[in-house]
């Protein structure tokens, strides 16, 4: 079935073949590809679009190779063949390439002994046969991300016109993707501003304690009987709305955590805002 079948059986049905031949896609290796950005599948385009959607979580594959004390250069495949094949001809005078290692396997096998193994082993990754490390990790990454990415596709198989040409419709699949991925990464953030410092952050609920004094450490001993029965009431209040989802109505500082609003807390307690301030100003100011 051709991609823009696969597109329409999409639109049609819901079918998520279309889904799967991008997924599929992604684990070609376009740093390698020997026909550069020239594709014979349409869906490879789109892999390789949805590909630099991650460039930032992929480039983090060289720091997990080291993890496995991992050279990106020296332990990738193309280094090792290089690198045995070179030692064959400089010893033997036999000059093994990719189009005729299966000639000399057996002579190979025979003269390398143990190193024979790591060899094929490299052969077989690079005619695409066996995965690399580096291809492991990848996938790993894409499964990682991938129900967002599939989201922001959905977005663009749900709207192409199959009636464009297929290069038209590539190029608002990516276009569309792009845009959906963004969008659907920052859902459910807030954006926080402090002290000129802009970060988007996932809201977390710390418990009712974090939403009153942040990261700060209380002592309620200290409290005067007035100030502690202030502060149940403000948890009782901050339990009850998260209990019931208000959470709207709460600000969330720079590691994403709620904290209240006094407007909206003094509303909740019938006080006026003013008085809650210079009151909870006082619990703050108290020496732990």
């Amino acid at each position: 079935m051709s991609f823009i079948d696969a597109i329409k059986r999409y639109q049609e049905s819901g079918d998520a073949d279309t889904l799967k031949m991008i997924r599929k896609a992604m684990n070609y290796d376009y740093l390698h590809s020997p026909t550069g950005m020239t594709f014979d599948k349409p869906e490879m385009y789109v892999a390789f679009r949805c590909l630099r959607l991650l460039r930032g979580r992929l480039a983090t594959i060289k720091y997990t190779l080291s993890d496995y004390g991992l050279s990106a250069r020296e332990d990738s495949p193309e280094y090792v063949f290089a690198e045995l094949t070179a030692f064959v001809h400089a010893n033997t005078g036999v000059k093994v390439s990719l189009q005729n290692f299966k000639e000399h396997e057996t002579f190979l096998r025979e003269y390398l002994v143990p190193g024979y193994l790591e060899l094929e082993d490299v052969y077989m990754q690079l005619m695409g046969e066996r995965e690399t490390l580096w291809q492991q990790i990848t996938s790993e990454i894409i499964d990682k991300h991938w129900s967002t990415l599939e989201k922001a596709l959905k977005d663009a198989l749900d709207r192409v016109d199959t009636n464009r040409s297929e290069r038209e419709i590539i190029r608002y699949i990516n276009y569309v993707t792009r845009t959906a991925y963004y969008r659907h990464q920052f859902e459910g953030m807030r954006r926080v501003r402090r002290g000129g410092e802009v970060k988007y952050v996932k809201p977390k609920y710390f418990g009712p304690h974090y939403a009153i004094f942040g990261k700060i450490s209380v002592d309620f001993t200290n409290f005067s009987g007035r100030q502690r029965q202030l502060i149940e009431r403000i948890i009782a209040a901050v339990e009850t709305d998260y209990a019931e989802g208000r959470i709207e109505d709460y600000t969330v500082d720079m590691n994403g955590g709620y904290r209240i609003v006094n407007r909206h807390i003094a509303e909740q307690l019938g006080m006026h805002e003013v008085s809650l301030s210079r009151s909870l100003k006082k619990i703050k100011s108290v020496k732990h």
